[in-house]
Parts: C-alpha cells; structure tokens; sequence
C-alpha cells in the first residue's frame, strides 16, 4: 500500500511538472506571435518591414547565446536562480516592447532583454520534461512539451488580434502577456526543481561545451539538422505569399493554411514523440525524412489548395520531427546531466536552418520569380541530409552508462 501511494505521489509530481513546462513553454511562443504586431509598429513609428521584423529576427541570435549558455549559467546560479532570471527576462522585456518610444528600445527589449529569458525558459523547460519522465514515456512528455510552443502560436496569434482591436493598441496585449508570463514563471519558479540523481543516470566524466562540439556525433547530427531544417524554413518563412502566388488564393486563405499548419505541427510532435518509443529516434528520422524527401521532390506538382496543404502538413511534420527527436537524441547520446548543454547546440543547428531557408526563399523569389529553384536546393540538401543520417546512425551510440 506504501508503495503505491509513493508511485501515485511520483505520477501526480510529474504531472504537474509536464504541465509547468507545458506552460513556460507556452509563454516563448509569443516570439512568433510578433508577425501580428507588425503593420501596427510600421504605422505607428513610420518604418519599412525591413526594420519592423528586426525584433523577430535579432532574437534568434539572442536564443543562440541562450541555448549556449543555459546550462553554466544554472551551475553556478542554480535552477530556481535562473528560473527567476528568466521570469524578470520575459516580464519585463514585454513590458518595455509595450511602452517603447522609440524603434531602437522596441528591438532592443524585444530581441534581447525578452529574447535571452525566452531562450532560457525553453531550454530548461524540454531538458526538465526529459529527466523527469527518463524511464517514463520520456518520448510522449517531450512530444507534449515542445507541442505547447505551436500551441501557443495557434491560439495567442488571434488572441492578440482581438486584443489589439478590442483596446485599440497594440501596446496592451504586450502588458497583458507580460502579467500572464509572471503569473506562470512565479509557479514555476515555486515548483520545478530537477529529479533525483536516479532519473539522471551515470554520465561520461568530461562533458562541457567543447567536448561536445568537437565529437563525431554532434558534427554528423547538427549538420544533419540544419540540412533538413532548411527546406520547412523555406516553405515557412514564406508561408503566406507562397501560398498566394502557388495556388492564387487571397490573404485570408493563405493565413488559414499557416493555421493548418500550427495544428498540425501541434499533433504531430505529440504523435513523434510517442513513435520514437516504440522505434529508436534515429530511425523515426529516417522514416519522416524519407516521407519528406518525396513531399519535396512532388512539391512544385502542388498546384491547387488541398494539395498545397498536403505537402505544407507533411513540411510541419518534418520540423516536428526534428523540434521533438533532437533533445531525446542528445539524452540518447550524451545523457541528461549536461543536457541543456547538449540540446542547446542540437537547437542552434535547427534554429540557423530556420535562418537560411526563408533566405534561399526570398532570393529564388527575387532572381528567378517564383520559389522553386529555392524548393528543389532544399529538396537536395534534405537528400544530402537523409543520407549522412544513414550512413552515421550506426556511430551515433550513446556516450554515457546508465
């Protein structure tokens, strides 16, 4: 009887974990939601969409010196330390965005002081998820964890269009979302601690920043990751004029698709995750990114909408594949003491794929008037992405005992 009420006591402690990192990771979500701001900032401050998507983009290099530096920063503050940091990041980045008079205080609060504490709350949020439920449907919690970010982009993206027309300024939601953000963070902060060394295992005795880089096994798996991350970072980065010009469609419908795809971005992690239960993660890779590859290669026969959806459904699943496998890969291979670490430099590799696609996207737009040249590059780079995937799984075996 003792007995079961310590395994009921470890389900209900895990439970609320899973929905804590549900939420923190909720609470990063609002980078993407930035696109809904967008024509508000340009007609207040009087600026081209060059400079209004500079607080969108100049945060991902805030997220890489997050993703990077998460785990140190936590070994020498500690976790509920880094935690509050990271509530104080979020919140009041928010707040300065919404009472900026000036562009150059917007992309700085923004970017920087909000984009630092988002990366933060992510990284520590799956590398959480992952120790706590190492043993138990680590695959399934992950999957759910990483969902939550879509999730957020899929019901805070209209959200915050009602809320900008229902004040009349865009300013507000930024102060709603930043109370809202303190309220979870100030729970989260009370709560999340990290598991018993028992969920961690027995880790390999060197493992920091260095190491880790110069491995056989993180150069074959971040190139992989960028290779194939590069053709949805493509179809995404120009999601609503690809749409537009591919099956002549209106804004609305086109907005819709992008919808579609949050939902199905949504589901799938959840479903990858509980999959690479069942499969080993690098051969769940290997079936989704064959699927991809066809989707890539049929992708310019697309030419009406429920194909165009098709082929942008099968796109959000190969990003979910690589958003949800990649920190069970780095536990798999290097453990899950250091794995803020480990899946930091795992998440750098797929956020510069992110970077790079919309560009190959643009400039096939620009050169050649339609996005195809860019879509048969990227189609290539998943192939050239599968096979190095193909000839390594064999070498990428776990450096750590359990």
């Amino acid at each position: 009887m003792i007995v079961r009420d310590e395994v009921m006591v470890g389900v209900s402690r895990r439970l609320v974990i899973l929905i804590l990192c549900f939420l923190v990771v909720v609470t990063t979500s609002f980078k993407h939601v930035w696109s809904v701001f967008i024509p508000y900032v340009e007609s207040e401050f009087m600026i081209t969409r060059s400079v209004s998507v500079l607080p969108f983009s100049l945060l991902n290099i805030a997220n890489i010196v997050g993703f990077l530096s998460t785990y140190y920063i936590k070994e020498v503050l500690g976790l509920k330390k880094l935690l509050s940091i990271t509530a104080i990041l979020m919140a009041s980045g928010l707040v300065l965005t919404a009472i900026s008079p000036s562009v150059l205080m917007l992309v700085g609060s923004f970017a920087f002081i909000y984009g630092l504490g988002n990366s933060f709350g992510y990284v520590l949020a799956v590398s959480l998820g992952i120790r706590w439920f190492r043993g138990y449907r680590a695959g399934l919690a992950t999957g759910i964890i990483v969902s939550a970010y879509s999730f957020g982009v899929l019901t805070l993206s209209p959200l915050t269009t009602y809320l900008i027309q229902y004040f009349s300024s865009w300013r507000t939601p930024l102060l709603i979302y930043s109370i809202a953000t303190s309220i979870v963070m100030a729970v989260a902060i009370s709560v999340l601690k990290e598991p018993s060394t028992r969920n961690v295992g027995i880790e390999i005795h060197k493992l920091g920043l260095i190491e880790v880089v110069r491995s056989r096994e993180f150069a074959s798996i971040a190139i992989i990751l960028f290779l194939t991350t590069l053709f949805d970072g493509l179809i995404t980065g120009n999601l609503v004029p690809l749409v537009e010009e591919i099956v002549n469609v209106d804004p609305m419908t086109a907005s819709l698709v992008m919808s579609i795809y949050s939902a199905i971005a949504i589901i799938s992690r959840i479903v990858i995750g509980v999959v690479s239960e069942c499969l080993d993660p690098l051969k769940t890779l290997i079936i989704i990114y064959t699927i991809a590859i066809a989707n890539a290669i049929l992708f310019p026969l697309y030419r009406n909408l429920p194909l165009i959806i098709l082929g942008i459904s099968v796109s959000a699943l190969l990003f979910s594949t690589n958003v949800t496998l990649s920190p069970l890969i780095a536990s798999l291979i290097w453990g899950t003491k250091k794995l803020e670490t480990t899946y930091g430099l795992l998440l750098t590799a797929i956020v510069c794929g992110i970077l790079v696609g919309p560009l190959i996207g643009g400039l096939s737009r620009d050169l050649t008037g339609n996005y195809y040249p860019g879509i048969a590059l990227t189609a290539i780079t998943l192939i050239l992405g599968t096979l190095i995937l193909t000839y390594t799984t064999k070498t990428l075996q776990p450096r750590h005992s359990h």
